[in-house]
């Protein structure tokens, strides 16, 4: 236990002095007045706010065990149509022979703890996926070559990406510093006064199925930006709906997947308590608290259609939301075009003032 106690003014830490006249406790260097109920307040607020961590400890209960992708064979698997060998590295669940076309479902690695609780079947088809990429492609002079005679749609793939699906109830507590700002003038001074504010905000709220994908081939801001799923459309997981598609098992088990999940929770919370705190000029999150209860998580495959490729070095990543179409990716730019078409604008611009200048001056200087 501290042997002194000092009352420092919120919005400035200058000291505060009691006022008889106004019964409330003063602040001479910024001018504002605190009663005593505001402080004690304000005190257990900081006081709760230092006695815990940001991002508290959430507990799942996994609807299967979640012991991560191992390689249960060789590597190597024979087509059952043709007798060819295929490589297939330890997360394959399904891919295409290269001899014969066939599809092949890798049984081990679809089954037992690796077989998905549920998943959504892809409902845009290859063709379309391929007229979505041709489309957004076409006009885009700076493309490289093959790009703009449709080389690169053979690298359009569907994939059935290893999700997993995060469930919980939640309680949510945020405090934050908010001020507004006021400023008139008259004959000698213009004035500027600022007004402070400690907001608390605190709720229940409920999260369904956030996802986190489950593989290190796939960037987290790429599967992001291709959300939401329509979860309405999750089906029981059936080999078949693999037929024709590339798919591999998680090689980011649940357990990993956890941080991932647990900082789209409290994002998606600060963004909904923040959006109660209106009427101010700035708005800062002090701290905040989160405790989840029932939670759990499941084991998915959703669809996405993904273009790859390798420019200059540089790896590009394209994706199509396999359910609802929705696109997101970079694509490369060839710099030799770009400084052709820069160079051959800079011509256009030298041209045009070359004529401006005979028609403003009559000749050329």
């Amino acid at each position: 236990m501290n042997d002194f106690v000092q009352y420092k003014c919120p919005c400035c830490g200058a000291a505060l002095r009691f006022s008889p006249g106004a019964q409330k406790l003063s602040c001479a260097s910024c001018g504002n007045e605190y009663d005593l109920e505001t402080l004690r307040q304000y005190e257990q607020e900081e006081e709760r706010g230092s006695g815990r961590e940001e991002e508290q400890e959430l507990n799942w209960e996994y609807q299967r065990e979640a012991q991560g992708a191992k390689r249960t064979e060789d590597g190597k698997y024979i087509c059952p149509s043709c007798g060819a060998e295929i490589e297939a590295d330890e997360n394959t669940v399904s891919t295409t022979c290269p001899y014969c076309d066939n599809v092949v479902v890798i049984r081990a690695s679809a089954s037992g703890e690796y077989e998905p609780d549920v998943m959504i079947p892809f409902q845009i088809k290859g063709d379309q996926a391929r007229q979505m990429l041709e489309n957004f492609c076409r006009g885009k002079r700076l493309l490289p070559k093959n790009f703009r005679d449709r080389s690169y749609l053979k690298n359009l793939k569907g994939y059935y990406v290893p999700y997993w699906l995060f469930d919980c109830d939640a309680s949510a507590e945020m405090s934050f510093n908010a001020t507004r700002t006021r400023a008139w003038s008259d004959s000698e001074y213009d004035y500027l006064e600022t007004s402070y504010y400690l907001v608390n905000r605190a709720g229940g709220m409920e999260f369904y199925h956030v996802p986190v994908d489950g593989s290190t081939e796939m960037d987290d801001d790429t599967t992001e930006s291709i959300e939401p799923f329509d979860y309405g459309a999750l089906t029981e997981f059936n080999p078949a709906y693999l037929a024709g598609y590339e798919t591999d098992k998680y090689d980011v088990d649940a357990k990993a997947a956890e941080g991932r999940a647990k900082e789209r929770l409290y994002r998606s919370a600060e963004q909904v308590m923040r959006g109660t705190v209106s009427g101010y000029d700035t708005v800062t999150v002090k701290h905040r608290y989160l405790d989840a209860k029932n939670g759990k998580v499941h084991y998915a495959l959703l669809p996405v259609w993904m273009f790859e490729t390798v420019y200059n070095g540089k790896k590009y990543q394209f994706a199509i939301n396999g359910q609802t179409g929705k696109m997101v990716g970079e694509l490369p730019v060839d710099r030799g075009a770009f400084w052709k078409y820069l160079c051959g604008f800079t011509a256009i611009g030298t041209a045009i003032c070359s004529i401006l200048g005979i028609l403003l001056f009559g000749g050329v200087l």
